[in-house]
């Protein structure tokens, strides 16, 4: 566990040290996610933004320095995962030793039990619901930004792609072709 930390800290302040600072909120009406088109100069990798926040819900909005998403996500987590451990502490002590030696629950404990069980399963589903939402969202921030920097460097690539008519001769007959132009620019 001191490992994944360490690395997704690393990761963090290598990815920051390279960013520019421009706000999301500023630029979110500007550019869509769904236009953007990887190009070399990306500050941020949208991948490893989106595994990051996925596995450490929040940590890609701080690489990112959305701060304030950043912690309201990486507090969620923590509030979660603190609930987490308490109930599950709570179940671990009404587990007790029979005279055979088994680990058991008592028939009077049962029901609470059956409680703090259907509360961890929805306490993993919050956890799991909460880590997808922050790396769509992250992804999503990454997106925006990146568009931002492209436009800014004057470096960004763009893709249409649209109905044409040509005519064709073939023999002595001209006829209209339908097709499609794709045009790339960079």
């Amino acid at each position: 566990m001191k490992k994944i930390i360490t690395i997704f800290l690393l990761a963090a302040v290598c990815m920051a040290s390279f960013a520019q600072k421009v706000s999301y909120k500023e630029i979110k009406n500007v550019y869509s996610p769904k236009d953007y088109v990887k190009s070399d100069v990306d500050p941020y990798s949208v991948f490893w933004i989106g595994l990051e926040s996925f596995g450490a819900p929040g940590t890609g909005q701080l690489i990112m320095k959305e701060t304030g998403r950043g912690w309201a996500f990486l507090g969620a987590g923590l509030v979660l995962s603190t609930t987490s451990s308490v109930i599950a502490q709570n179940f671990m002590d009404l587990i007790e030793k029979d005279a055979s030696g088994k680990w058991t629950i008592t028939d009077a404990d049962k029901d609470k039990a059956n409680g703090y069980l259907a509360a961890l399963g929805g306490i993993f589903v919050a956890q799991l619901g909460l880590s997808i939402w922050s790396c769509i969202d992250a992804v999503k921030i990454a997106k925006v930004k990146n568009q931002y920097y492209q436009n800014a460097n004057g470096k960004h690539a763009s893709a249409t792609l649209y109905p044409s008519v040509n005519f064709v001769q073939s023999g002595t007959d001209v006829s209209p072709a339908a097709g499609m132009t794709f045009a790339l620019s960079f």
